[in-house]
């Protein structure tokens, strides 16, 4: 099985991240606490079938398209500063799609998985009913 099939599923495995949701459809979690688990099990789903870079490939691809680069394997003391500089943009909230997709700009009541019209309420907290609906073991 490769990471992608492990991660997401193939016709005789559901997949990790499946499991995962069906477990948290169980659990007693306030909206805003599943949604936000749910953005990152996507994120994990994302990077293992490749439609998100790993933070490697992002480096690497950072390193071969600086323009001090010579293709040579040498990374230069200026090319990490611009590294580090970027990566601490990223942290500080600079988008970078390439690794992250729309994680920071999706809103927490905007989440595919999770209906907000099935919610559990009880002594005024609000939990999230997981929508199972299409997912085939």
């Amino acid at each position: 099985m490769t990471i992608d099939e492990i991660i997401n599923g193939n016709d005789q495995f559901p997949g990790i991240c499946k499991i995962i949701r069906a477990y948290i459809n169980n659990m007693d979690l306030e909206f805003v606490t599943a949604t936000r688990i749910s953005s990152y099990i996507s994120l994990v789903q994302k990077r293992a079938s490749g439609e998100l870079m790993t933070t490697a490939s992002w480096i690497r691809q950072f390193v071969i398209k600086h323009p001090l680069y010579k293709h040579d394997s040498v990374v230069s003391e200026e090319m990490t500063y611009d590294l580090l500089v970027e990566c601490s943009e990223i942290t500080n909230g600079k988008s970078c799609v390439e690794l992250f997709g729309n994680l920071r700009e999706t809103s927490d009541h905007n989440n595919k998985h999770f209906r907000r019209d099935s919610y559990k309420t009880s002594d005024n907290i609000i939990s999230p009913v997981f929508d199972a609906a299409g997912l085939e073991w």
